[in-house]
């Protein structure tokens, strides 16, 4: 997914959390992460129905700059931006937070997710995603081979992928 420029430690979304979704799509956000948003500009975070999976793709008003400045890149007239500017930045919601720091999950937010009472914060530094509960420790785990060959070429940057694998 598009980023915006990295955030400091002290604000990046870090960690990964579960929480209950009420009957009414309330959630009770980190707050960890209600602490990394810049919450005196908005009150909240910004959510988007990724198009890489059933889960979403969060952050602050940082996010949803950086995604609309790398859609706005591409010529106004290639079908690719048209295509991007309508399935995420016509698909992106606010979210505001109330006094007690839980938010209504929209229900078109929830159906693309697949989630229904619980869902996984994850934390991804600049920006985070949400997930149904349920499956995410296998994508964890999934994520958690192909990351063991990403660190193996920051280990070895020079070398072909090849043999940045063999490289133990």
């Amino acid at each position: 997914m598009l980023i915006s420029a990295s955030r400091s430690g002290a604000s990046s979304f870090l960690g990964a959390h579960a929480n209950k979704v009420d009957a009414k799509g309330r959630v009770q956000a980190p707050a960890d992460f209600r602490k990394a948003l810049d919450l005196v500009a908005f009150n909240g975070f910004f959510c988007v129905p990724s198009l890489e999976g059933a889960h979403l793709d969060c952050g602050g008003p940082d996010y949803i700059e950086g995604l609309k400045a790398s859609i706005a890149a591409l010529d106004p007239f290639d079908p690719d931006r048209r295509a991007l500017e309508i399935a995420l930045l016509g698909q992106a919601r606010p979210i505001a937070f109330d006094q007690d720091g839980r938010f209504i999950l929209p229900k078109e937010l929830r159906q693309h997710a697949r989630i229904e009472d619980r869902a996984k914060f994850v934390g991804l530094g600049d920006t985070f995603q949400i997930w149904r509960e349920d499956g995410a420790e296998e994508t964890i785990a999934d994520h958690r081979e192909t990351a063991r060959a990403a660190l193996r070429r920051l280990r070895n940057p020079g070398a072909p992928a090849a043999a940045a694998e063999l490289d133990t």
